[in-house]
């Protein structure tokens, strides 16, 4: 097993915390299901999804701090584009940001990462 830096591990915690609050932190009873703020945040027009996607950038900057790699910033920077993009479609983009969480698969990339090259 790999030992991972207390600097990384200290973002990475960050990273999850905040991660949780706004992708998973409510949990449907029954159907296991759950969602967080981001898709709340996203219902209110433009503004919603602007706020979310600072709030993610604030996710990506901190594992960015962590040492992530170039290529993998970009394929990360590029989930938060399409997240805020298919989030601005009325109705659709609503629906989208419910089931889509580009942050957890960002979180999930970077974990990953620091997990195979530490």
């Amino acid at each position: 097993m790999h030992k991972i830096e207390p600097s990384i591990t200290k973002e990475i915690e960050w990273a999850e915390r905040l991660v949780s609050l706004m992708d998973d932190k409510f949990k449907i009873p029954f159907i296991n299901f759950s969602f967080g703020l981001d898709p709340l945040i996203g219902l209110i027009p433009v503004v919603g999804d602007l706020v979310s996607l600072a709030i993610s950038g604030l996710i990506l900057k901190g594992l960015i701090r962590a040492g992530l790699p170039k290529r993998l910033i970009t394929k990360m920077a590029m989930n938060l584009l399409l997240d805020f993009l298919i989030g601005e479609v009325p109705v659709i983009g609503d629906v989208w940001d419910f089931f889509n969480k580009a942050n957890r698969k960002n979180l999930k990339l970077a974990k990953e990462h620091f997990h195979n090259h530490s």
